[in-house]
């Protein structure tokens, strides 16, 4: 008699909030739960990997790469005795951190990072190619990204499904709002119940917990589906930017291939002295003759796409490329911020935390909802 009464409106959202739920829930289920995991990657990164911490040293200041590339020449053979091939970066993080030099492909085609102490050189960690924590974080990625599918059809299969997580979620909150509001609904809304039994409970868990991370949920789901399908990414530039002109990537710079030498003995010590004083940096050394050295400002903040870099000619050093992305409006910059909203390191460690919530209760909403609807459905029989 109560199903009579609702509108043909809440009637159609909920039929499609029911089932859209059930076919998706299983994708959907792995999806967030490997994203609030995958969420913290580097604190995993760093916990459980070896030579990751320093004894920070107020008084004394990071060696010079070519005081490094000395260092990693005094155990070079010990290590790697067919050796470790070129340098490929280098990253000076926070000064409680160590160094980490990536060289690379050795003649067996492997990759070496090595983890320095910056202020002695002292080697603490040698990981060849990807070690554990590396391939679990990639597991992850796979899971959330993939289903752990072929490519691209599990880009597909995950985006199409999280599409109709998104319809699922709209027409969640309105079958949540309720028609009248009265002291009763706006308990049953907001509040959940802890000490009632365990159906009232399941259903304030769905219900209230879906509510009050609905927006973030929405965000990150249509952040995520940004990178699946063109028209649903050109569709969400054209509302976030207002309809504005896509802006290319800068282009890239090249080297002089004309200069056949260098005025400094160590271009790359040049290099840190420009830029150390932003302290978290990285440089890429150029391969070729036509190749740059790229230096990126703070990359561990946050996506390329954000990150300020400079090419700089490796003979002259002259900056030949650069992101210039200081003329963006608000909406430009918030597509390009696009990853690190999804991942949540827009705003640090409060942002991580909240999308690593939002994706657990956006995990845990299926399950709640496939016990409601059995309960519904089957429940009262089984109890006659």
């Amino acid at each position: 008699m109560a199903q009579s009464k609702k509108s043909l409106f809440r009637r159609i959202s909920n039929w499609l909030h029911l089932w859209l739920g059930l076919i998706s829930g299983i994708v959907v289920f792995v999806v967030c739960l490997t994203a609030a995991i995958w969420t913290f990657r580097d604190e995993i990164v760093l916990i459980f990997t070896p030579g990751q911490k320093v004894e920070k040293k107020m008084d004394n200041v990071f060696l010079q790469p070519s005081e490094l590339k000395r260092a990693v020449g005094k155990f070079e053979k010990e290590i790697a005795p067919k050796g470790l091939g070129k340098l490929y970066s280098l990253d000076y993080r926070d000064k409680d951190k160590s160094c980490l030099l990536t060289y690379g492909p050795d003649t067996d085609g492997n990759y070496h990072d090595l983890y320095l102490n910056p202020y002695n050189g002292q080697l603490l960690y040698h990981r060849l190619n990807e070690d554990k924590i590396t391939k679990f974080n990639d597991f992850l990625r796979a899971g959330h990204r993939f289903f752990w599918l072929p490519r691209p059809f599990g880009s597909y299969f995950v985006g199409t499904n999280c599409l109709l997580f998104l319809i699922t979620l709209i027409t969640g909150f309105i079958w949540w709002y309720p028609t009248k509001w009265t002291k009763s609904t706006r308990d049953k809304s907001f509040k959940i119940k802890w000490k009632a039994n365990w159906k009232r409970l399941n259903i304030d868990l769905h219900n209230v917990l879906g509510f009050y991370t609905l927006i973030i949920t929405v965000i990150l789901t249509v952040t995520g589906v940004v990178f699946t399908f063109r028209w649903f990414d050109d569709g969400y530039h054209w509302l976030i930017t207002g309809g504005e002109t896509r802006l290319h990537h800068p282009e890239k710079g090249i080297s002089d291939t004309t200069l056949l030498s260098t005025s400094f003995r160590y271009p790359d010590d040049e290099i840190w002295r420009r830029f150390i004083q932003h302290q978290n940096v990285r440089i890429k050394y150029p391969k070729e003759a036509k190749d740059v050295y790229t230096v990126y400002i703070n990359p561990t903040t946050g996506h390329n796409d954000l990150t300020t870099w400079y090419e700089l000619d490796q003979n002259s050093l002259a900056i030949v490329g650069e992101s210039k992305y200081a003329k963006m409006s608000l909406g430009q910059k918030i597509y390009r911020a696009n990853f690190d909203i999804h991942v949540g390191t827009i705003g640090g460690m409060p942002t991580k935390v909240l999308a690593s919530f939002a994706s657990l209760v956006g995990a845990s909403l299926p399950i709640t909802g496939c016990v409601i609807w059995y309960n519904r459905k089957w429940g009262k029989k089984r109890k006659r």
